[in-house]
């Protein structure tokens, strides 16, 4: 099962829904963007999904929509919902950006990724600056006293992911440490003897 899978099954085991209600909620709820869902997709889905009855299908008479198809949950659906909450709360998925930062060392053109990087690093302030927006125009309270509990929780992997961001900007633009980017992992260590000693004492 994917992430889209689950966000359709929260949806309908929410509300019986048709497939423009579950587009409706993921271009409203931003969706796209945060869980990397793409509204053309969701038919697709629900197909499938049907197919592996997690869901039925039935049709019904609706305002503007006469035979309108509306899904609703089954109990394996709903076994599948409790099964995949738990995996993505307990789960230990790393960061992709971990594996870009290891092979950084691959780069060919260092001033290049500087301004990549340092592009991507406005990118980063304006979602922080829209977050915070939301956040301080939130109702309170909320049932998190730090506000709306997804919302701030984005946020603030965004000011992590800008840490390291900068951090890694700041190695690349010293010729000293960007030079001793010379291998894998390498961002990890920066004593390139250290390793091929520690390498060295591991024969194949």
């Amino acid at each position: 099962m994917n992430r889209y899978d689950l966000v359709l099954l929260g949806f309908i085991l929410e509300e019986d829904s048709t497939g423009y209600d579950i587009i409706s909620k993921v271009k409203g709820g931003g969706l796209e963007r945060w869980a990397m869902i793409s509204p053309s997709s969701i038919y697709n889905r629900l197909n499938l999904l049907e197919k592996h009855r997690c869901i039925e299908r039935k049709t019904v008479k609706k305002e503007k929509h006469p035979r309108a198809k509306v899904y609703s949950i089954t109990d394996k659906g709903r076994e599948v919902v409790n099964r995949e909450v738990i995996r993505h709360l307990t789960g230990f998925n790393d960061d992709p950006r971990t594996l870009g930062y290891a092979f950084l060392f691959g780069l060919e053109n260092k001033r290049n990724i500087i301004r990549i990087l340092k592009e991507h690093e406005i990118k980063l302030r304006e979602e922080v600056a829209r977050l915070d927006k939301m956040i301080d125009e939130e109702p309170k309270p909320t049932l998190y006293p730090g506000g709306p509990f997804l919302n701030c929780m984005s946020r603030d992997h965004i000011l992590v992911e800008l840490k390291y961001l900068q951090a890694a900007v700041q190695i690349l633009q010293d010729p000293q440490k960007s030079e001793m980017l010379d291998g894998y992992f390498y961002i990890n260590f920066g004593n390139r003897d250290w390793q091929k000693a520690t390498d060295s004492s591991h024969p194949v």
